[in-house]
């Protein structure tokens, strides 16, 4: 089942002021084809998936596999998407907390048509918080239309989250299926991406990435914690228009070049990021001769435990007057130490009064926000948009 996005785009677009940058119709690949240097790939994936995103992402691949098992997604091309959109939802200091919620809640800029395509609101604002144009939101970067088409209540709280990645991952899932048909081949693939978001960086980013995560990270040992195996419902249809075909991120990959730490535990990491490698087995050991206690919030993912710094308090102090005599004490013999000499008084020293120094309000400093105020650039190393400065 293809994408029918004739009708989708012309709603998406309705109302867009003269001038704008609108959406194109259905996408089509045009021939970038500079291979993307593995540096710049392998850099992406240092910082390793957050054991929650990697859980999510393996249990809606799964749970895929069985609702339409002649779609065959793998894990690991959620990851590419997840990485570039939001750096697996941890986009500028997010965390991803166990139940897979992200705190703050992550939300792209406001497709207004200046600098991005033109999308009117969809939602009212009530997953935007934008009563006007429609901002792309949670770790994998829905516009509130297409989630309203192909959201999945996936961990069975009652509500498809776009916030939450267990129900983002399975959307997403749900989206890639219907838009590529059978994902184990290249063309499918790329079919599947590019209705993701128009643009072949993006997808040669995304596959990119998706390969070094599917052989840079074993998973074959780490249990699922989830539903894998519940029916996927038809895309939904919103305003009369059918199900929806158009992009489910038309706004920039923000998290493409967010470079935010692994915080929590995480799989994947290189060996110069402190962790272990991903697949070891191997508990990290905590400085004191056992194995480090595992930290909280894990969402069960059954993935490693994250290390634990050692303590160094109090390590080096056992020399510190506890163990024994006096040094020289106890020999008795030669003549005693002479008394003493009691010093005089010191005379009183009075202290220089204190000056406060003055207080300095730095100046406010200008958020930079990619697509707005900052460009992001490509692969390649060029500006997405040319006339804004390159964001830090």
């Amino acid at each position: 089942m293809g994408l029918t996005s004739a009708a989708t785009i012309s709603f998406l677009s309705s109302g867009a002021p003269t001038g704008s940058i609108v959406l194109a119709g259905a996408p089509e690949q045009v021939g970038d084809q500079q291979p993307i240097a593995p540096s710049v790939i392998s850099g992406l994936a240092a910082n390793g998936i957050p054991n929650v995103a990697l859980n999510a992402y393996r249990v809606a691949a799964a749970r895929m596999g069985t609702a339409e098992p002649s779609c065959g997604i793998d894990w690991s091309l959620l990851a590419g998407i997840g990485r570039v959109e939001t750096n697996h939802g941890r986009f500028r200091g997010a965390v991803l907390n166990f139940d897979g919620t992200s705190t703050p809640r992550i939300m792209g800029p406001p497709l207004d048509g200046a600098q991005f395509a033109f999308i009117r609101d969809t939602d009212g604002g009530s997953w935007d918080g934008d009563s006007t144009y429609d901002r792309a939101v949670g770790p994998m970067q829905f516009i509130p239309a297409t989630w309203r088409a192909y959201g999945v209540d996936a961990d069975g709280t009652g509500t498809a989250d776009p916030f939450n990645i267990n129900d983002a991952a399975l959307g997403a899932a749900h989206y890639l299926c219907v838009a590529g048909g059978d994902l184990r081949t290249d063309a499918g693939l790329r079919k599947a991406v590019m209705a993701y978001n128009h643009s072949d960086s993006y997808v040669n980013e995304v596959l990119a990435l998706a390969r070094a995560y599917a052989a840079g990270i074993a998973v074959a040992d780490i249990p699922l914690v989830g539903n894998t195996t519940g029916a996927i419902p038809t895309p939904g249809s919103y305003g009369g228009t059918g199900y929806f075909g158009g992009p489910a991120a038309p706004g920039p990959a923000i998290g493409a070049r967010d470079m935010t730490p692994a915080s929590g535990p995480t799989t994947g990491q290189t060996a110069s990021s402190g962790a272990a490698p991903a697949g070891s087995g191997a508990p990290a050991d905590n400085g004191a001769g056992g194995p480090a206690a595992p930290a909280g919030g894990t969402g069960g993912s059954g993935s490693q435990p994250s290390s634990v710094p050692a303590q160094g308090g109090g390590s080096g102090g056992s020399g510190s007057g506890g163990s024994g005599s006096p040094s020289g004490s106890g020999s008795g013999s030669g003549p005693a130490p002479a008394a003493p000499a009691v010093p005089l008084p010191a005379p009183p020293v009075t202290a220089p009064p204190v000056t406060a120094p003055p207080v300095v309000t730095p100046p406010p400093v200008e958020e930079l926000v990619p697509g707005v105020t900052c460009t992001l650039l490509g692969p390649l190393g060029q500006k997405l948009l040319p006339n804004l400065p390159v964001c830090p």
